[in-house]
């Protein structure tokens, strides 16, 4: 299908097969091409934790309000945002490998790094968050749609218990846990939801 078919049709999806089960490959397949999602100064920071394992899964069930896709669905993908990736040596190395694969010059290379290390060196820690927040937003709708396009079912997540499932998971400070995904084979189609009509949601040049 394409995206706007995709956009068209998808919906939450909240009943999963639990014998379903998604191939490793697969899943790094998504994530793999999700990666390529626009971010800011190409930081990359974006972290993918996959959940797999039924009696982790089952341990989730109470971080997440009960919930039950986060039992039942093949995977369930905790999307983080990972601080380290504004620190000057990550962000040297990056560009320090565009120009060892000739995307650009030194002096590009040396422009764009700096650039990038100024940006952040006056970011305050609500600036940092926003950033990953933007920067995981961009990648989860990439890896919804690279889903729906193979024909599986996904429902994007940010009810459960932030601090409960960075204990249970042993995630540290250094990751902005953003959201969580469950992916997986549907056994009921989500309810359709009513969306705004389109002028109820454009502004030209002014907001009124």
């Amino acid at each position: 299908m394409s995206v706007k078919n995709i956009l068209e049709h998808r919906n939450s999806v909240r009943h999963y097969d639990p014998d379903y089960k998604i191939s490793p490959e697969l899943l790094a397949s998504f994530i793999e091409s999700a990666s390529k999602s626009p971010n800011g100064n190409n930081v990359q920071a974006v972290r993918y934790l996959i959940i797999d394992d039924p009696q982790i899964q089952k341990s989730l069930l109470p971080i997440a309000y009960n919930q039950q896709q986060v039992a039942d669905a093949s995977a369930v993908l905790v999307l983080l945002g990972d601080y380290k990736a504004f620190q000057d040596d990550n962000i040297i190395q990056i560009h320090e490998e565009g120009f060892q694969a000739s995307y650009f010059d030194e002096s590009l290379r040396d422009f764009l790094a700096n650039a990038a290390i100024g940006y952040y060196a006056s970011k305050s820690d609500e600036d940092l968050r926003m950033e990953l927040t933007r920067d995981v937003s961009l990648a989860a709708m990439s890896l919804v749609l690279l889903a729906n396009e193979a024909g599986l079912d996904t429902i994007t997540m940010s009810g459960y218990d932030s601090r409960q499932l960075k204990a249970t998971l042993n995630i540290s400070e250094r990751y902005l846990d953003v959201m969580l995904i469950a992916i997986g084979k549907g056994i009921k189609a989500g309810h359709r939801t009513v969306r705004h009509e389109v002028n109820k949601v454009i502004y030209r040049n002014k907001l009124t």
